[in-house]
């Protein structure tokens, strides 16, 4: 999906903008309505993550080394975020992503139960080429405390270039204080995916279990406000025919972080 052809939609980055911002719009008349909690003062935070690599739901796109910076603004009405990732050397496909995403979330606490609704428009391009690509995803992230741990289930639809691509995962996670100021967080999951998901990410045209993975992390609190710590991440795609796909770059593979960053 991020490694579409040049020129392959003349009019998108119209599009998007305008459905993304439709989309924005068309979610706030239900946060004014929603009277059980005051505004939250308006907090901003900025990070930077040095990778192995970057994959995006199973599915490698820089299997070298990545910057990935993130900025971030959280109000009482949602979180406004912007992400990249550059790649700092040419891929095994002789390619050299960059990527850009903006996402909109809301997120809704009941008890135990936390919703964030959001939406995400990305922006692909190889500097080696002239290939680029562009969409927009609605997303819903929801979770459940239960004691120690978490119980989650996130699902993902485009809604404009790869029109009904749907991509879901559940799991298990649990992050723990070790200390005053370190942290630690992991979790196991499956993932699975629609046809349309698996034809633009792995040229496979099958719904399937796609994988299993998990995820790792420290985190020191070296200020109240700045942190850093490392991330290993494990994926393996499980279904033959996906796993067997003309564009997976590597089925399975382990990917690590050193994440530094502040809130304020």
């Amino acid at each position: 999906m991020r490694r579409g052809n040049a020129g392959a939609f003349p009019e998108a980055d119209q599009a998007c903008v305008a459905v993304w911002l439709a989309l924005v719009a068309g979610g706030r008349p239900a946060v004014a309505q929603d009277t059980s909690h005051k505004a939250r003062p308006i907090s901003y935070g900025v990070e930077i993550a040095f990778g192995s690599g970057h994959a995006d739901r199973g599915f490698i796109i820089s299997d070298g080394p990545v910057v990935q910076p993130v900025a971030w603004v959280t109000t009482g009405v949602g979180e406004f975020s912007v992400w990249s990732n550059f790649t700092l050397a040419a891929t095994a496909e002789g390619s050299r992503p960059e990527i850009w995403e903006m996402e909109v979330t809301r997120e809704r606490r009941w008890k135990h139960l936390k919703i964030a609704p959001a939406v995400t428009m990305f922006f692909y391009h190889d500097l080696l080429s002239t290939d680029r690509d562009r969409s927009i995803q609605g997303w819903l992230y929801l979770s459940y405390d239960v004691g120690p741990f978490s119980l989650f289930t996130n699902h993902s639809v485009d809604v404009l270039t790869y029109r009904g691509a749907y991509y879901g995962e559940a799991g298990i996670k649990s992050e723990r204080d070790v200390s005053p100021s370190v942290e630690l967080g992991g979790s196991v999951g499956v993932g699975w995916a629609s046809t349309a998901f698996n034809a633009g990410y792995a040229a496979v045209s099958k719904s399937a279990l796609n994988r299993v993975s998990a995820e790792a992390s420290l985190t020191a609190h070296v200020t109240p406000r700045f942190y850093l710590g490392p991330q290993i991440s494990f994926s393996t795609l499980v279904d033959r025919a996906v796993r067997a796909g003309p564009d997976v770059v590597r089925p399975t593979y382990v990917l690590v972080k050193l994440i530094t960053g502040g809130e304020f």
